[in-house]
């Protein structure tokens, strides 16, 4: 299959990261932004379907029991965090054009009676680079999280190196 198996300690049961999908893993004190658990978990949704709806893909979340993010029936994007101390780690994971194939090979999420989707299956235009949507997903998040000062370390790397 070409994939590696990984335990990690977060919820959402099991899932695939894998190339053409963009992550993000926020590590956030909660009680510092005044959010729960379940208040954080809808803010990631709404992040992935503010990215969706960029590309004027209609996506949705809050399922009763089915975390995530959702295109009619097929999902788009999973949810997997941990929150310890009040910490979050681990996040989000949005498929742009990864082979969906693996997800045949798993139970994504614990939900064995829905298929997965992305964003180039359910868009009749040409996506930019990965890196931008990339990018895009992180603006959502910021915005919807209310965030201001927002270093970009991989640029600030790449300037610095270029220096």
């Amino acid at each position: 299959m070409g994939a590696e198996l990984h335990y990690t300690q977060r919820g959402g049961d099991i899932t695939f990261h894998g190339p053409h999908q963009a992550i993000l893993y926020p590590i956030i004190s909660l009680r510092e932004i005044g959010l729960g658990a379940r208040k954080y978990v809808e803010n990631l949704e709404s992040t992935m379907i503010d990215l969706a709806s960029i590309y004027g893909v209609k996506a949705h979340g809050q399922r009763k029991c089915e975390t995530g993010v959702w295109v009619g029936e097929r999902k788009i994007g999973a949810i997997g965090v941990r929150i310890s101390s009040g910490i979050t780690s681990h996040g989000l994971a949005f498929n742009i054009d990864p082979d969906l194939s693996y997800f045949k090979h798993i139970v994504p999420c614990g939900i064995a009676d829905k298929d997965v989707t992305s964003l180039a299956k359910e868009t009749d235009i040409v996506l930019p680079d990965e890196e931008v949507v990339q990018e895009q997903l992180v603006s959502c998040f910021v915005k919807l999280f209310g965030y201001e000062n927002v270093v970009w370390k991989k640029k600030e790397l790449s300037r610095l190196m270029d220096d």
